[in-house]
């Protein structure tokens, strides 16, 4: 997304009428939203100072790594420079996992569950200098709730610099409960255990949150399914994916009908359309799955991804992971 459309979509609170039947939203820090008049105003670049870098989607390394969300400067610091903003809840939900530790890329964060959006949704709210330390796995967090402080914490390849300060905000899907046990399985986790269970970021797999923050007020399935399909997967299933049933919002067919299914995803890896496919389908693959059609005008960005491999035909490494993931408790 341009910064010019990131601009736009936080203007269209005051430019176009809300939805009848929507999840209330709030800026996920203490940034006043009617303050922003340009990206500058609340977007934090990395070192390269593009502020397209603070942004979601192939958006580092000059298009060489992926950004799973958005990140947020801080609009006060204390006399030593460090931030002063807190991290709100974005939505009405329940607190799903804490991680107090500075043990990963993300550092302290929190990862709140949404279950009465349109789409069951989750949020996450990384690099924190401090979680509030009320909060609780499975207390219920209302929209606009102090969950934590802003900060700079990581145990990335590159620290975080206290300039560069920020809160980095996810929102998207959990992509399947059988995640422990398909990580458990590969060889090359051995010697790396998993140290946060479902939220893993293996296990998440994001879409752009500025179409959300940039209004007060949103169909969380609008704009799911406003993301265009990149290319699809045929499945052979032995059982209801677990997805499908925490999502039947997502799915087109009766599932207790189902053989197998037709997935469409978006670019970035997103399941966001399933389609049963009976036992006289000719879609059903042999084998347990296969890639199927691409739209050839995402290629690049597929390949950038690793959906696609480097021929732009055959299934890329991050494809293969994640329909691997969705199928582990469809066996």
């Amino acid at each position: 997304m341009s910064l010019r459309s990131s601009l736009a979509l936080l203007s269209l609170a005051c430019l176009t009428a809300l939805p009848l039947t929507a999840t209330d939203i709030a800026w996920p820090t203490s940034l006043d939203r009617a303050s922003i008049r340009s990206p500058e105003d609340y977007l934090q670049p990395t070192v390269s100072g593009r502020l397209e870098s603070a942004t979601f989607g192939m958006v580092r390394e000059e298009g060489k790594r992926f950004h799973e969300g958005v990140d947020i400067r801080p609009s006060a610091c204390n006399g030593d420079g460090e931030p002063l903003d807190l991290a709100l809840a974005a939505m009405d939900g329940q607190v799903a996992y804490l991680n107090p530790n500075v043990n990963g890329p993300y550092g302290k964060y929190v990862v709140l569950f949404h279950a009465g959006a349109e789409l069951p949704v989750y949020t996450l709210y990384a690099h924190l200098a401090k979680i509030e330390p009320s909060l609780k796995v499975g207390a219920s967090v209302p929209r606009g709730r102090a969950i934590g402080l802003m900060g700079h914490t990581s145990a990335g390849a590159s620290p975080i610099t206290k300039d560069r300060s920020h809160l980095h905000f996810e929102i998207g899907l959990i992509l399947s409960t059988g995640f422990n046990l398909w990580y458990a399985g590969q060889a090359e986790n051995k010697l790396s255990p998993n140290l946060h269970g479902l939220y893993n970021g293996q296990n998440l797999i994001g879409m752009d949150p500025l179409p959300v923050l940039g209004r007060p007020k949103v169909d969380i399935l609008a704009v799911l399914r406003s993301q265009p399909t990149a290319l699809t997967v045929a499945m052979r299933t032995g059982k209801t994916p677990d997805f499908v049933k925490r999502h039947p919002a997502l799915v087109r067919g009766e599932a207790s009908h189902a053989a197998g299914w037709y997935v469409e995803f978006s670019w970035q890896g997103m399941p966001i359309r399933w389609t049963v496919l009976d036992a006289a389908s000719n879609q059903l693959p042999a084998a347990r799955w296969r890639l199927q059609e691409i739209d050839q005008s995402q290629r690049t960005r597929l390949i950038q991804r690793k959906m696609l491999g480097v021929d732009g035909r055959s299934p890329g490494e991050l494809l293969t992971q994640n329909v691997e993931i969705l199928l582990s408790t469809a066996r």
